[in-house]
């Protein structure tokens, strides 16, 4: 059952390349860089996905990020999903991560699984919505 919203994060892209692999399979990295607040903590959150396209359509996600309060705390995050289509020529992501942290204050983190929905807009601004799932 999704629970609590725990964060809320703005950002952009910073950067992103086609990867071309044997066969023909074309992947798309990206990263990106977002502030915000989870858990009630300020945070910065630098990530890096990997974007393979689906046979049906959309996209396959997975990426690592980390992720830093202003007192230095870190998370490291493990996430997977899948997008759909977004508003206009947007996207729209929806997934899963873990997390893992020694920071007493961020330690809940460790124990749930986090739904995310992140909207990327067509000038490359991204929103990323973070819930807790019981």
């Amino acid at each position: 059952m999704i629970g609590d919203m725990i964060g809320e994060l703005t950002g952009k892209i910073v950067g992103q390349r086609v990867i071309r692999r044997r066969y023909g399979e074309v992947k798309i990295e990206r990263s990106t860089e977002s502030k915000g607040k989870i858990l009630g903590m300020d945070v910065t959150f630098i990530t890096t996905v990997t974007l393979r396209e689906r046979p049906q359509g959309g996209m396959y996600v997975e990426g690592n990020g980390i992720m830093m309060t202003m007192k230095g705390e870190k998370v490291i995050l493990h996430g997977s999903g899948i997008s759909i289509a977004g508003k206009g020529a947007g996207m729209s992501m929806r997934g899963i991560r873990y997390a893992q942290t020694a920071s007493p204050s961020l330690s809940r983190l460790n124990n749930v699984a986090i739904v995310f929905e992140i909207e990327t807009m067509p000038d490359g601004t991204v929103h990323d919505t973070m819930w807790e799932w019981k």
